[in-house]
C-alpha cells in the first residue's frame, strides 16, 4: 500500500473510542485552547478586515463563527476562524514539526459538522485524526520543508483540514485520499510572511482548502493514481530534500504524534519562549535600572525566525527576541497585551532592547536558552533554560491553560466565561450549538 492508502485508510478506520484516554485528553485541550484563542481574536482587524472583504462580496450563509454573531458558508467559515486562532501566535505547536494543528483543522472540522449535524465527538474525533495525519506528513518533511521557507501549520495543515472535514463528511477511504491530493497540490504558506497579517491567513485558507477538498473529492473529483506524499514531483518531495517518508507511517495507529503536542503561554514564535523564561528570571535577581547589558545565548534558528531587532508594531514583535526578552523582563509576562502595539513603542520597552544582544550556537538545543546579565556596578548574573515553559519537558498543565483560556475571554464573554470554558475544554459532552453559543460575547450583534 502506498504511503497516502495507510493513512487514508487508517482515518477512516478510527473512531474516538479508539484513541487513548491521553490522545483524547490532548484533543480536548486542542479544542479548548484554539476556541479560546478563536473567541478572542474575533473582533481584531485581522479578522474583520477579512469578514469585510467577503461581505463586500456577499459571502453569507449558515454557518456560524467562534465569537462572532455573523453567518457564513462553510468555506468562509473555516478561514475566518483559522485566521482567528493564529493571529495572535498563541496556539497549540507540535515542536518537532513547528506546526499548529489547530488552526488550520479545528475550523474545517466545525463547519463540516454544523452543515452536516454531525455531533461534538464526530468533530472532536475527526480533528485528532486529522491532527495526526498533519503532524506524520510533517514528520517525514522534516527540518527541510521549513527550512527552506515553507510555513508548515499553510501546507502541511491543509492535508490536515482536508482529512478532518473529509471524515466529518463520511468519505470512505477512496474519496479521502483523493481529499488529500486536491488538498496537497494547493499546499501554500511561506515563514517570509512571520510578522505579518497574512501569517494569519495561512491557516485560514487551509481550513476554507480543507473542507473545499472534501468536498471536491465527494463530488468525484479525482486526485490521481500517482501517491501525493512521495511520488516523485509530489508536493512533500519537492518542498523537503531531505524527505523521510518511513517517519509518515511509522507506529501508524499505536503511537500517537498528537499527544507531544504543546501550548503556549507566551504570544510569540515558539524558539523565544527559553528567552521570555531567563527574562524573568533574572528580574528576580536585578530591576530594570540596573541593567547595563545582556548577552542570550540561542541557538542559531531561534534569529532566523525572531530577527527583528526594532519592531514598529505588535505583529512584528512576536518575531523580535529582544522584545521578547524585554516584555519578560519588565512584565514577567508575554501574553497578547505585551505584544501590542503600545507595548513595542513604551520608552522603558525600547530602551531595554537596545541592550540585549545575541549569541548564537549550534551547541544550545532550539528550546534553550542561557543569558547573563550585567549590571552598570558590573556584577553578573547568570541563568540557564534547558527547557521553555510550554515545552514538552515543561508543559502547561490543563488548569493552568484553562486559567489562560479564561484570561483570553473573559474581557469579553463576562459572566458567561465559566459556561464557555466549560464546554470548550470538554466538547465531546456538549452539542456544538451549545458551544458555538456560549462563545458570544455581549458586544456581539
Amino acid at each position: 500500500m502506498t504511503t497516502v492508502d495507510q493513512l487514508a485508510d487508517f482515518a477512516v478506520a478510527t473512531r474516538w473510542t479508539d484513541l487513548p484516554d491521553e490522545t483524547q485528553a490532548a484533543a480536548r485541550m486542542l479544542f479548548g485552547n484554539a476556541a479560546a484563542l478563536a473567541v478572542a481574536a474575533a473582533p481584531l482587524p485581522a479578522v474583520e478586515n477579512a469578514a469585510a472583504m467577503l461581505r463586500r462580496l456577499g459571502r453569507t450563509g449558515w454557518i456560524s463563527v467562534l465569537g462572532r454573531g455573523d453567518l457564513w458558508n462553510p468555506l468562509d467559515a473555516a478561514m475566518l476562524t483559522g485566521i482567528a486562532i493564529h493571529l495572535e501566535d498563541f496556539d497549540d505547536t507540535h515542536l518537532p514539526t513547528v506546526l499548529h494543528p489547530a488552526a488550520p483543522i479545528l475550523p474545517a472540522a466545525l463547519a463540516a459538522a454544523q452543515w452536516t449535524g454531525g455531533t461534538s465527538t464526530e468533530a472532536l474525533r475527526a480533528i485528532a485524526v486529522g491532527a495526526e495525519v498533519a503532524i506524520r506528513v510533517g514528520n517525514g518533511t522534516r527540518p527541510g520543508h521549513y527550512n527552506q521557507g515553507w510555513h508548515v501549520t499553510g501546507t502541511m495543515g491543509r492535508i490536515g483540514a482536508a482529512v478532518a472535514a473529509g471524515l466529518v463528511f463520511g468519505l470512505d477511504a477512496g474519496r479521502l485520499r483523493h481529499a488529500i491530493a486536491i488538498a496537497t497540490t494547493e499546499a501554500a504558506g511561506l515563514t517570509a510572511a512571520l510578522g505579518t497579517m497574512t501569517k494569519s491567513l495561512h491557516p485560514g485558507r487551509a481550513a476554507s482548502d480543507g473542507v473545499e477538498a472534501a468536498l471536491l473529492a465527494a463530488h468525484g473529483l479525482g486526485g490521481g493514481d500517482a501517491d501525493p506524499l512521495t511520488a516523485d514531483g509530489s508536493f512533500p518531495v519537492l518542498s523537503a530534500p531531505d524527505m523521510h517518508a518511513g517517519r509518515i507511517v511509522e507506529g501508524l495507529g499505536t503511537q500517537w504524534e498528537l499527544v507531544q503536542n504543546a501550548f503556549k503561554p507566551y504570544a510569540c514564535g515558539v524558539v523565544s519562549h527559553p528567552v521570555i523564561d531567563t527574562a524573568i528570571e533574572l528580574a528576580a535577581q536585578a530591576g530594570p535600572d540596573e541593567v547595563e547589558a545582556v548577552e542570550v545565548t540561542v541557538n542559531p534558528v531561534v534569529l532566523d525566525v525572531m530577527g527583528v531587532s526594532s519592531p514598529t508594531c505588535g505583529l512584528e514583535s512576536k518575531f523580535s527576541a529582544a522584545h521578547c526578552f524585554a516584555v519578560g523582563f519588565l512584565y514577567g509576562a508575554g501574553g497578547p497585551r505585551q505584544f501590542s502595539d503600545e507595548v513595542v513603542l513604551r520608552p522603558e520597552v525600547v530602551a531595554l532592547r537596545k541592550r540585549v544582544a545575541f549569541t548564537l550556537s549550534t551547541e544550545v538545543p532550539k528550546g534553550a536558552a542561557k543569558a547573563t546579565l550585567t549590571t552598570k556596578s558590573g556584577q553578573t548574573r547568570h541563568v540557564d533554560v534547558p527547557h521553555a515553559t510550554g515545552s514538552f519537558q515543561r508543559p502547561m498543565t490543563e488548569t493552568q491553560l484553562r486559567q489562560k483560556a479564561r484570561n483570553l475571554v473573559e474581557p469579553l464573554l463576562g459572566e458567561a466565561t465559566q459556561s464557555f470554558i466549560q464546554r470548550a475544554f470538554a466538547p465531546d459532552t456538549f452539542r456544538i450549538d451549545d458551544i458555538l453559543s456560549s462563545s458570544i460575547g455581549r458586544n456581539v450583534q
